[in-house]
């Protein structure tokens, strides 16, 4: 029943008083049950968690943490605030568990026990980091006459100077046109490149050889 009333009074509104209020107790009464803020953002990052629809942990290992990267960042993105209390280390049981999950199906394709917990920390964080930047993008402006960070920071990106000499300058151009468009990209698909970028990385530095991936799968 907390639960439920966090989720109702979201993240980023998330005080005893709301919370009380929506379950239509005293704040000394909700205190019996949740000692600080700290476990009220606990008990509803664990029921949203648990109630997110997870890809299954089937077939081989780089689109299995691609489905489950890209269900990460799509429940961040329900429930937002969420994943900025969960990034200044306010964790839940269900979240570990989730890891865990992946972790031992990593290790059933032949990953170490240290390969594969890397691995999970890599394309979890990345997306937690992302969407923690989206939110911080979008978030409304302290002032109605002021501009969201995301058009501040393109504003910034199109005004500043470019330096050096004619040649360097339409190098630097270039660079930052593509700074823009990024900043102008569906935050999805930018996520989307990233993780391309660190499941080829892990393919490389963390993954098993083939052979020794089918060898495991076999015994």
């Amino acid at each position: 029943m907390i639960a439920e009333a966090v989720l109702a009074v979201g993240f980023r509104e998330l005080t005893f008083a709301a919370v009380a209020k929506r379950l239509g107790v005293a704040q000394a009464t909700l205190y019996r049950h949740a000692a600080n803020r700290d476990e009220l953002v606990r008990l509803g990052v664990d029921l949203a968690l648990r109630r997110t629809e997870w890809p299954d942990l089937e077939g081989p290992w780089r689109p299995l943490l691609e489905r489950w990267a890209l269900a990460s960042w799509h429940a961040w993105e329900r429930y937002p605030g969420a994943v900025v209390e969960v990034t200044r280390g306010v964790i839940p049981p269900s979240m570990i568990a989730l890891s865990d999950r992946v972790g031992a199906a990593l290790m059933e394709r032949g990953f170490s026990a240290r390969n594969a917990v890397l691995a999970v920390d890599l394309v979890f964080d990345l997306a937690a980091d992302n969407r923690r930047g989206v939110e911080t993008f979008d978030a409304e402006p302290a002032a109605p006459e002021q501009p969201a960070v995301r058009g501040l920071i393109e504003r910034q990106c199109l005004s500043a100077p470019i330096a050096g000499d004619a040649g360097a300058a339409g190098v630097e151009q270039e660079i930052r046109a593509e700074m823009v468009r990024a900043i102008r990209a569906e935050p999805i698909e930018w996520f989307r490149g990233k993780l391309r970028v660190v499941l080829s990385g892990i393919e490389r530095e963390l993954a098993p050889a083939p052979q020794d991936a089918r060898t495991k799968e076999t015994r």
